[in-house]
């Protein structure tokens, strides 16, 4: 009769733990820190850009839009380049204030038309700098599927 309780008791006690294994864990996935938006995110130094992507429709035109933010405590001139789908080279320069934001697409700014070939769901390359050192992003293409990005294929075509 006590081995019947020992044993018992061991499974209880195994199975309390093999259900409660992922508790135990110091890697909680859900505490890493993430960017919750269609776009992606980079650091360049000070500069910050957020939520960049691309919105193209039927055509071969697209409209890239999304924020920039320096952290520091003076101006930085930045830029964005990109090549279309002929190899045409597009920089656009822009400065951002001193712990300010700039927006492409929002705030009264418009954001950067030009052709690319790929087509929505797939990424497109652009080079991003702070002024000094340029970094490769691949930024996703949406289409106007969602309502948010809608008012941007008006600029389209």
């Amino acid at each position: 009769m006590q081995i019947k309780k020992l044993t018992a008791l061991l499974a209880t006690v195994l199975t309390v733990v093999a259900l409660s294994g992922c508790s135990l864990s110091r890697n909680v996935s859900s505490l890493d820190p993430y960017s919750p938006s269609d776009g992606v995110v980079s650091d360049i130094g000070s500069l910050k850009a957020r939520n960049l992507l691309f919105i193209k429709s039927e055509g071969p035109q697209a409209v890239l839009i999304g924020s920039f933010v320096n952290s520091s405590d003076t101006a930085i001139s930045a830029n964005i380049q990109t090549v279309d789908q002929d190899n045409n080279r597009t920089v656009y320069e822009f400065e951002v204030g001193p712990k300010a934001k700039y927006d492409l697409g929002y705030g009264g700014n418009l954001g950067i038309l030009l052709e690319i070939a790929e087509g929505p769901g797939s990424m497109h390359t652009i080079f991003v700098s702070d002024g000094k050192s340029p970094i490769q992003l691949a930024v996703p293409v949406l289409d106007g599927s969602l309502e948010e990005y809608r008012p941007f294929l008006e600029l389209l075509d």
